[in-house]
């Protein structure tokens, strides 16, 4: 119950400070790319991290229908995730972030029987992506409408690095789980 309060104190904090950084972005000027690099990628952190606390503290992936986590079009994903090299990302990941073994089985501890619990995982980390993605992308409208070309730009750069890659990921990711999960049903008849 500490852990849920917290993390949805956490949510609602980076809710403010989105809006706090993104109302005062009419105020900045700065001509250091390097500067606006960083504001970016703090944009996207925030409005990210906002679903993300929300998405460990409470089921959010069920606020979209089913339908939306089917993939209607294996083929189309396949050709998307090989032409955009999310197997690149996806090793990055790997190396980096999820390098830790003991960090990959909180999501996933390798068990056939336990592909239900990945399927959820994927979901929740896809929908922790899809809205920050949509949200980003108004950003950095907003910054383009105000005249902050490059920390528009950047905006859209650590958006499709940081959600938009995670989204084409995870879709991949039950694409396979489905695969596997029909196999099993098949061997149980």
């Amino acid at each position: 119950m500490l852990k849920k309060a917290l993390l949805t104190l956490a949510s609602i904090f980076l809710l403010w400070q989105s809006y706090k950084l993104l109302w005062n972005m009419q105020s900045i000027q700065t001509d250091s790319l390097l500067i606006q690099l960083l504001l970016a990628w703090l944009i996207n952190m925030f409005i990210t991290g906002i679903f993300a606390f929300a998405g460990f503290a409470f089921p959010t992936q069920n606020l979209l229908p089913t339908s939306y986590y089917k993939n209607d079009d294996p083929q189309k994903l396949k050709r998307v995730y090989k032409t955009l090299k999310v197997e690149v990302f996806r090793k990055f990941l790997l190396a980096t972030f999820w390098r830790s073994k003991k960090q990959r089985e909180k999501y996933f501890n390798g068990n056939v029987t336990d592909l239900s619990t990945l399927e959820v995982n994927a979901k929740k980390s896809e929908f922790g992506h899809l809205i920050p993605f949509f949200l980003v992308t108004l950003a950095s409208a907003y910054l383009l409408f105000y005249g902050k070309f490059f920390l528009a730009i950047f905006c859209m750069f650590w958006n499709i690095l940081g959600n938009l890659y995670p989204i084409i990921l995870q879709r991949h990711h039950r694409m396979r789980i489905e695969l596997i999960l029909k196999r099993q049903h098949r061997f149980k008849k």
